[in-house]
Order: C-alpha cells, then structure tokens, then sequence
C-alpha cells in the first residue's frame, strides 16, 4: 500500500510540473535585419513533443499558423515572430524581430564625432546593412556621451521623401537611453536653405526593456530634396528612478534609412 501511495503521489507531481513548466523561448538567428534584396532567419530550438511557429504580419504564433522547418527568406519589410508551443508545457515567450529593407540611395552620411570608446573607423556604419542586434559590443553600433549628435545625409540624387528611420538602442541598464528628440530638416533648393521636416520627442518616465528601437520621423507632405540634417538630444541626467541618476545618459544609432 505504501508502495503505491508513493507512485500515485510521484506521478500527480509530475504531471503537475510538465503542466505548469514553460517552454525556453527559441533563439532567432540571422546575420542583420537590414537588407538590400533579400534578409534570411533560422531558429534553434530542440524538445521533444514541441514545435515552432512563427508569423510574419506581427501577430501572435499559434499553433494555427506557419510551421518552422527549415530557414525562412523573406524580402520585404517584415515583423517576424516565432513561438515555441508544446501540449505538455506553457507556451514560451514569443521572439520577434522586424527586417527593414533599404531606402534610398545614399551618398555618403557624416556625423558627430563618437566617444573614442565607441567608435567605428568604417565611413558608411549608418548604412552599411549591418545591425539591428541588441548589443553595443557587436560593433555595429557608434556611441555618444555628448549633449548633441549632428548627422549630415546626402542623397545619390533628389528623391520625394516623408520618412526618416533610425535604429536606436535601449539599454538602460546600461546607461544607454532613447534620445530626448530628434529634429530632422531638409534642404529646399528655392529657399536656399534646410527647413523642418519632421521631429519626435520621447520620454523616459519608466524603465524599458533592453531593445533596438526603429523609429520612423514622417513628414506631413512629401518632399524633394538630396541633403538630410537631423539633430538628436541625448538625455543629459538620467531620470530618478534610475541607479545612475542625475548622470549623463548614452546614445547609440546604428542604421538610418530614407523612404
């Protein structure tokens, strides 16, 4: 009696964990999000009895949707999100990540100088297709600890344009903070001159998770122009709910396109 005391109570504990016990999330591979043509992802994943799904619209994965078997190329913007889901287990935490394809041609990109710590001897870091990895170790990133960042654009020819996209780091654990507004002007050949094109302010009023940030600054019409001048305002005391308050904050771009 004992005997089977021990196994009835051995086998509801069991079940009750593999019930309760949630699945790792898979590990999304790929060598940059940005792309000219076309990108290409991979997940690793591996336990019985489970399966990956994955989506490319934005939305949740069930088990309804695409089913991953083997390495997905994909050749336009997209919000790729993949989950692990098995009977057995909770579902796991869902892994995204967004692949941007190029914009306009680009001339060449000049830009303040970075934190010697953080710099990049490659001219064309900003828009070289390589980036959009969560790590400012990865070498793709430029780093400022600096009040004000200039970026010079220039276009391979005049283009009609409403967006600006940068990549920007959030890693504040780091001491790495989205900017407090990005100012983006355009040159307008009949005024001789740059005008203003669009601006985003952001706010740092509670922790964020580690991420790249895409940000999109639109213009409310459509232009005409060649040169590019954006402006971004690092967060010069880092707000009170943080450790590190009251000290500078950091700013990482890494990508910036024209649409």
């Amino acid at each position: 009696m004992k005997r089977l005391l021990t196994v009835f109570f051995l086998f509801v504990v069991y079940n009750s964990f593999s019930q309760e016990f949630q699945l790792a999330p898979p590990m999304l591979k790929y060598n940059s999000v940005f792309f000219s043509d076309s990108a290409a992802f991979s997940v690793v994943f591996s336990q019985p009895g489970t399966a990956v799904y994955y989506t490319l619209n934005g939305s949740e994965p069930k088990e309804n949707d695409l089913l991953y078997k083997t390495s997905v190329t994909i050749s336009k913007r997209t919000i790729v999100k993949v989950k692990a889901i098995g009977k057995a287990y909770l579902p796991s935490e869902t892994i995204s990540a967004e692949f941007i394809k190029n914009g306009k041609p680009v001339k060449s990109i000049q830009y303040s100088t970075p934190n010697e710590s953080y710099a990049n001897a490659k001219g064309d870091i900003l828009n070289d297709d390589i980036g959009g990895i969560p790590n400012y170790r990865s070498g793709t990133w430029i780093g400022y600890d600096r009040d004000t960042v200039e970026i010079n654009i220039e276009l391979k020819k005049n283009e009609k344009i409403n967006t600006v996209l940068i990549d920007l780091l959030q890693d504040e654990n780091s001491w790495i903070f989205l900017p407090e507004q990005v100012l983006v002007n355009y040159y307008d050949k009949n005024r001789n001159a740059y005008v203003p094109f669009g601006k985003e302010v952001f706010f740092n009023e509670r922790p964020s998770p580690k991420q790249c940030s895409i940000r999109e600054i639109r213009a409310k019409t459509r232009v005409t122009t060649n040169k590019l001048y954006l402006v971004l305002y690092t967060v010069r005391k880092i707000p009170e709910w943080h450790i590190a308050k009251g000290n500078h904050a950091w700013l990482f771009i890494d990508e910036i396109k024209v649409y």
